[in-house]
C-alpha cells in the first residue's frame, strides 16, 4: 500500500490487495458494504456505482506483457471520497506506476493533479487512456510488417501473425468499448459530484477515449483487409496448384489407357505386333501425338 498526500488530497494505491488491506480501508474510510463485497474478487465488466459520499468505479486497461509479447487486460478499481482516491489492482499497471511516481517525486505534478480528488481522478484516467496510444502504435508496426510479408509471398507464414494481431485488437476492444459508456456516465455525474469547473476535464477524458477508439477501429479495419487479401492470395495459389495437378492427371490418364490397351495379351497374336520391329515406336508416337493434342486443347482453353 503506497500513499501520497498533498494539498489535503490523499491517493492510496494498492497492488494485489489482501483482506487485511480491505479491513484497514473499511475501518479508516467507512467503505460502503457493497464496495467491500466487490473490492477483492475480480470483476470482468466495468461499472460505476454511487453511494453516499463515495463513488466506486471498475475499469479495465490493456497492459503489454513483455514476456509473451502480447496484450492482456488489467482491472483497476477506484474509490473516490471527499478528499481521497483509492486505486486497487491485482496486476501491475506500468502506466499507473509511472503516473504515481511522477506525482510522488515531482512538485509540478502534485500542483497540477492534487488540487482536488476530481483533478486527480480525471488526470489519472486521461493519462491511462492516452497511454494506450503507444501500444496501438506498436500494433500498427506489427500490421505494417505483416502487410509487407504478405506481398512478399509469405502468406502461409503470416496466418499466425495475423491471428495474434487480431487477438491484441480484440483485447483492446474488450477494454475500450465498455469503458466509453462508463466514462460518459462519469462525465454526467462529475458536474454534480466535483463541480462545474471540472466539466472540461471530464470531457477531455471522454475525448481521449474516443481518439483511442478511432485508432483501434482503423487498425481493426486494416488487419481485416490484410487478412482478406492474404486469404485471397492463398486461395489463388491453392487453385493454381489444383489446376496443375488436374491437368497432369488428365494428360497421364489416356497414356495409362494406351499402355494398358496395348499391353493386353490379345494383341500378341496380331502379325503387326508379333513380327513388327518398330511396334514400340508406333505406340510411342501415338502416345506423344495424344499428349500434344491434349496440351494444345488445354492451351486453347487457357487452362495452361
Amino acid at each position: 500500500m503506497k500513499t501520497i498526500t498533498a494539498n489535503n488530497v490523499i491517493w492510496i494505491d494498492i497492488q494485489k490487495p489482501k483482506q487485511k488491506d480491505l479491513d484497514e480501508l473499511k475501518e479508516k474510510f467507512n467503505l460502503h458494504p457493497f464496495i467491500v463485497q466487490q473490492f477483492l474478487p475480480p470483476v470482468h465488466r466495468p461499472k460505476i456505482e454511487e453511494y453516499p459520499g463515495q463513488l466506486f468505479i471498475i475499469l479495465h486497461f490493456p497492459v503489454f506483457d513483455t514476456e509473451t509479447n502480447q496484450t492482456k487486460l488489467a482491472e483497476l478499481d477506484l474509490i473516490i471520497s471527499s478528499d481521497t482516491l483509492i486505486t486497487s489492482h491485482a496486476e501491475e499497471i506500468p502506466n499507473l506506476k509511472t503516473f504515481f511516481d511522477d506525482c510522488e517525486l515531482q512538485d509540478y505534478h502534485q500542483a497540477q493533479h492534487f488540487k482536488s480528488n476530481g483533478h486527480l481522478l480525471f488526470g489519472l484516467l486521461d493519462w491511462l487512456i492516452d497511454s494506450c496510444l503507444p501500444m496501438l502504435d506498436h500494433i500498427s508496426e506489427k500490421i505494417e510488417k505483416i502487410e509487407g510479408q504478405v506481398f512478399q509471398g509469405k502468406e502461409k507464414e503470416m496466418l499466425l501473425e495475423i491471428a495474434m494481431a487480431k487477438k491484441d485488437l480484440i483485447d483492446f476492444r474488450r477494454a475500450l468499448k465498455p469503458q466509453r459508456s462508463i466514462l460518459e456516465i462519469l462525465g454526467k455525474k462529475s458536474q454534480r459530484i466535483f463541480g462545474h469547473e471540472l466539466q472540461p476535464l471530464s470531457q477531455e477524458v471522454i475525448g481521449s477515449s474516443i481518439r483511442a477508439w478511432n485508432v483501434l477501429e482503423n487498425h481493426r479495419e486494416l488487419i481485416n483487409s490484410i487478412e482478406q487479401t492474404n486469404n485471397s492470395l492463398l486461395s489463388y495459389k491453392l487453385s493454381d496448384i489444383m489446376k496443375f495437378l488436374t491437368v497432369v492427371s488428365f494428360i497421364t490418364f489416356p497414356l495409362s489407357v494406351i499402355v494398358g490397351f496395348f499391353g493386353m495379351n490379345v494383341f500378341g497374336s496380331l502379325p503387326i505386333i508379333r513380327e513388327g520391329s518398330y511396334s514400340w515406336a508406333i505406340i510411342l508416337i501415338f502416345m506423344i501425338f495424344t499428349i500434344s493434342i491434349m496440351v494444345f486443347y488445354f492451351k486453347k482453353k487457357k487452362w495452361l
